[in-house]
């Protein structure tokens, strides 16, 4: 018998506790790439060849070199996701935190659209940003996003800013401490 749900959606059912009850059609949007524009193969390998270029800069510390392939890499596709998330990495290197803002803005609200990979890292990106400049609920709801796209990074951070699961874990802990150490607490309340 075969399935259209693919392993990846299963397996997002099975490991993230905020995907119960949700239908199986929306954990696959949360997984599998379907992007709104397709690149011919020759131009998308032309494009992550040059991103592999700037990653390289980067590593090498030559951030001003990765900005300015990034903006090659732009300038021959405007409608490369991937692009923008790397130059807003390369933007926060540099302390330049509101065009890497401006990238991330741009994928998450356009291009990043169909690509859970892609959107898992601007959502991520974009919440250690607002928190740095301290909007502490922007960057919740962002983590809270990326974790959402598959992100481990930012499904810890949710979990740990989230007000409700820091209360449920608070009320485990405690009845796990009194199960461990049953003499030890008053069980008259």
């Amino acid at each position: 018998m075969t399935t259209s749900i693919s392993d990846d959606a299963v397996l997002e059912f099975i490991f993230n506790p905020e995907a119960q009850g949700q239908p199986f059609s929306s954990l696959q949007q949360a997984v599998e790439n379907k992007p709104e524009k397709e690149f011919a193969p020759e131009l998308l390998k032309e494009l992550q060849d040059l991103e592999k270029q700037a990653v390289n800069h980067a590593n090498e510390g030559r951030l001003q070199d990765a900005l300015d392939v990034l903006n090659q890499c732009i300038t021959r596709e405007p409608d490369y996701a991937s692009a923008y998330n790397n130059r807003a990495q390369v933007h926060r290197l540099m302390k330049n935190n509101e065009a890497a803002m401006n990238d991330l803005d741009k994928v998450i609200s356009t291009l990043g659209k169909g690509q859970p990979s892609i959107l898992r890292q601007a959502y991520t990106q974009r919440a250690i940003l607002k928190r740095s400049q301290g909007d502490s609920e922007g960057s919740r709801i962002d983590f809270e996003q990326g974790a959402r796209f598959g992100n481990p990074i930012a499904r810890t951070i949710a979990v740990q800013e989230n007000p409700y699961a820091k209360m449920c874990n608070q009320m485990v802990m405690e009845m796990m401490s009194r199960e461990m150490n049953p003499g030890c607490h008053n069980n008259n309340e």
